[in-house]
């Protein structure tokens, strides 16, 4: 086929339609408008980087930069997380991904962001793009964590055969112990002041240099708001009245297998919260959960609820500034990495 007159330009209201038509064709399920203007227009750390391709009027392919507050050691940094980037079928091995993805990073770097993260599949168009185009690194993975309700769901489809093998097993392992004495967990969201005093207890403990997302007080209302339609489920667990850990799952109406996320500094309340979060994941009917992390206390509290590791996501990174920051970004052990810092979450 030969190629196709395409250009390039800065996102317009006007794509809108374009751009959601062009994700269903991509990714073959639609998504709500809400989520899009949640997503690009109403994250308070800055509007959505959106780049698209167009040829003779219809969108073709698209790439988005959304601005993230990073915490790069003791420092606030603006960063930006790679997302959406998707190309017409018909577009492909134009070199068209590649150059939507070099503007997006152009126009961040004159609007003074300065680190760039994105956690795309292993030999994805973004991955392949990024680290073998435009000289992005790759420090290392996210761990990818399943927990099987439901072993015979057609939802299991997209996983690879010894996979589902051995979720036959696997969807009749215990979910977790009961609540450890002393520690009540409650079905519902925390105060935002609790979250945050919890996340900041957490962020304590990590060496000095540590790279994660700056959890604030704005971060936390538009991350977890509802115009995100994701529908989260959360389950606090406090003890002597203070919140020692939580769990949080959300449930979209687009298809997209539902993801669990938590965090703590008890031991033994984040493995309850974690366990009554699955239960009732399995009472709802859903057929599975997935999380992502790095951090070894989260990955002991799945474990202990029946999750099994069945693979990663590749974690990669680059800078737009020359200066020198307060962590090292191309290290894998610098990041602290959870499911609410993924997309899909």
């Amino acid at each position: 086929m030969s190629p196709r007159k395409w250009s390039l330009r800065e996102y317009r209201p006007e794509d809108f339609t374009g751009v959601q038509e062009l994700f269903a064709v991509v990714f073959h399920q639609p998504r709500p408008p809400e989520h899009f203007v949640w997503k690009f227009n109403e994250n308070p750390a800055g509007r959505g980087i959106n780049t698209v391709a167009e040829d003779s009027g219809r969108i073709m392919g698209h790439c988005a930069l959304m601005p993230m507050p990073l915490r790069i050691g003791n420092e606030a940094v603006r960063g930006a997380q790679g997302v959406d980037a998707m190309v017409h079928p018909d577009y492909r091995n134009q070199g068209l991904f590649v150059a939507l993805y070099k503007a997006c990073m152009d126009r961040a770097g004159a609007e003074g962001i300065e680190v760039l993260y994105a956690i795309p599949r292993h030999r994805s168009g973004t991955y392949n793009g990024c680290v073998h185009r435009l000289d992005w690194d790759h420090p290392g993975n996210i761990g990818a964590w399943v927990r099987v309700l439901n072993a015979r769901s057609p939802t299991l489809s997209s996983f690879s055969h010894s996979v589902r093998i051995i979720s036959l097993g696997l969807q009749f392992m215990p979910i977790g112990k009961s609540s450890p004495r002393g520690v009540d967990i409650r079905m519902e969201r925390p105060k935002e002041n609790e979250f945050l005093t919890l996340a900041d207890q957490v962020a304590s403990s990590w060496p000095a240099g540590a790279c994660r997302i700056d959890r604030s007080a704005d971060w936390f209302r538009w991350r977890f708001d509802s115009a995100s339609q994701r529908h989260y489920l959360w389950f606090s667990a406090y003890r002597d009245g203070d919140l020692k850990g939580w769990a949080v799952f959300g449930v979209n109406d687009w298809g997209e297998m539902p993801v669990l996320d938590m965090s703590g500094i008890d031991a033994k309340a984040l493995e309850a919260v974690t366990g009554m979060a699955t239960r009732r994941a399995k009472e709802l009917g859903l057929a599975m959960l997935l999380s992502f992390t790095n951090e070894n206390n989260v990955a002991r509290a799945l474990r202990s609820c029946g999750f099994f590791r069945y693979g990663s996501m590749p974690l990669i990174v680059h800078s737009l500034t020359p200066r020198t920051l307060d962590g090292n970004i191309h290290l894998q052990s610098s990041w602290h990495m959870a499911s609410e810092d993924l997309d899909a979450f």
